[in-house]
């Protein structure tokens, strides 16, 4: 890692703050310091809240396993239960005993994950986040060194963390703490994810790129596209390779990232704040 990388990354992150674009920044200024192949945001609660991840390799793990229920045999989860406080911390020293071995199975062997930190993140009292971040069997054990690393970069990452995350969506605390029942009514989230189409994108997209995007989450392909908007398919593909060049990323998938890292980050109109103009 050279300072001049660092210092590019650093500033990336905090060019990103109060965007959707934030966790992959922050991912990237850690991979700057230390190496790791894999990285999963949550909020934590009685049920977590996906927010960002990297993940390539069985990332339906996440959503059909974890997320629907095995996340309570986590012994990451199991400790922040248990009042784990803010900081860096190894999977072996959260494990008390030893590993579930059905979650072992289902998860370390299933995803390859061969080495595992979990930075718990205290946003305010009703609202923690944790990023775990994930060695493959290639790379090779954590270091003291690379601890260290950790350690020294983890006030910043907080500092970050805090700043960005302070005006999220109330619904985002709310869930985390509560689970199934604090979900928002069908009215405010629909309001919510009108809000957030339209502002998705403001400041870097065009009037057109933002029409392509909010059809594009609505599912629909170039053809349909281009008949709802009156212009070729062409046209619609050449919109769509610019508004993810500006958007960085590289497929719908990833555009229904971005666009759920913005609806929850993006401040509402009951916190007294205003979406970026159109």
């Amino acid at each position: 890692m050279t300072s001049a990388a660092h210092t590019r990354a650093l500033t990336d992150t905090i060019e990103a703050l109060h965007g959707p674009a934030f966790p992959a920044a922050m991912v990237r200024l850690i991979q700057q310091r230390v190496a790791f192949d894999c990285a999963l945001l949550l909020g934590v609660g009685k049920r977590p809240v996906y927010l960002y991840d990297n993940l390539s390799h069985q990332r339906d793990l996440l959503f059909d396993r974890y997320l629907a229920g095995h996340f309570g045999q986590d012994p990451f989860m199991q400790a922040l239960g248990n009042g784990l406080g803010a900081g860096v911390w190894t999977l072996a020293e959260v494990t008390r005993g030893p590993l579930d071995p059905d979650y072992r199975r289902r998860f370390y062997e299933a995803t390859g994950w061969q080495e595992e930190v979990g930075l718990v993140l205290t946003i305010h009292p009703g609202l923690t986040l944790v990023l775990f971040l994930g060695r493959l069997a290639k790379r090779r054990a954590l270091s003291q060194g690379e601890r260290a690393r950790l350690d020294e970069i983890f006030p910043l990452l907080h500092a970050l963390c805090r700043q960005h995350w302070r005006q999220a969506a109330p619904w985002l605390a709310q869930s985390a703490a509560k689970g199934d029942g604090a979900r928002p009514d069908g009215a405010s989230l629909r309001q919510a994810i009108d809000e957030g189409m339209d502002s998705l994108g403001a400041e870097l997209l065009t009037r057109r790129e933002r029409q392509v995007a909010t059809l594009l989450l609505l599912g629909q392909d170039a053809e349909t596209i281009a008949a709802t908007l009156g212009i070729g398919s062409g046209t619609v593909k050449n919109h769509r390779k610019h508004l993810y060049g500006k958007l960085r990323i590289g497929s719908q998938g990833e555009l229904f990232g971005y666009f759920l890292n913005h609806l929850i980050t993006a401040p509402t109109q009951d916190t007294g704040t205003s979406s970026p103009a159109p």
